[in-house]
């Protein structure tokens, strides 16, 4: 896996970690905690970041973004500490997974026409469970033990932001498509089969292989 810190790369990492701020603010000033924690929008940036930019600059766009959205909001978004540590846990893990799980899909003929969508499939799953994993111990109390707090955590983690999962797994799929479609995708995934490929049917295949 060959993972470059190019200008653009490190750019679009710093430009999907302040939407990703930003986005969070908005649905915060406009809405309930519910509705922000429906959609998710601070996921959506990190998880693009991996794919785009790879494990590393994905897991740093997942650390630091909770991290500028607690110091910009007064030290009140996400809350501390049960709301901020799960999260820097959690969007890393999104971050790192989805560039590193890709590059694995890639490498499996069976897999690598999907490989962004199971790559972030995957990163959805290791980030919440290690979001409730962590989580547990800031919600459990004294008559709560920490693997039922673990339970209503994880169950928590999957129900309370279905829409956002929806919501991911379509429009990042049609971010690529439209990116490959530009042009724009081949200077930020070289490595994809069809890149290197020289037959018509290849490049009319090109965006399926990223969706």
């Amino acid at each position: 896996m060959k993972t470059k810190f190019t200008t653009l790369n490190v750019v679009t990492t710093a430009m999907l970690s302040a939407v990703a701020v930003i986005t969070a603010s908005v649905f915060h000033a406009f809405g309930d905690m519910t509705l922000s924690t429906l959609f998710s929008p601070m996921h959506f940036p990190v998880l693009l970041c991996g794919v785009l930019c790879g494990p590393y600059l994905g897991l740093i766009c997942g650390v630091v973004t909770p991290l500028i959205s607690f110091l910009s909001t007064g030290a009140q978004r996400p809350p501390f500490p049960n709301g901020l540590i799960p999260m820097i846990f959690e969007l890393g893990m999104y971050g790192f997974i989805t560039g590193l799980m890709r590059w694995v899909f890639l490498k499996n003929p069976k897999t690598n026409r999907f490989a962004s969508v199971l790559a972030l499939i995957v990163a959805m799953v290791a980030g919440r469970v290690l979001n409730a994993f962590v989580g547990a111990f800031f919600v459990m109390g004294a008559e709560q033990t920490y693997f039922v707090a673990l339970g209503a955590k994880l169950l928590g983690n999957f129900t309370s932001t279905w829409l956002g999962i929806v919501l991911q797994l379509t429009l990042i799929p049609t971010i690529l498509f439209a990116l490959q479609k530009s042009g724009i995708l081949i200077k930020y995934l070289p490595d994809s089969p069809v890149f290197n490929a020289g037959s018509s049917s290849a490049e009319e295949s090109e965006g399926r292989s990223e969706a």
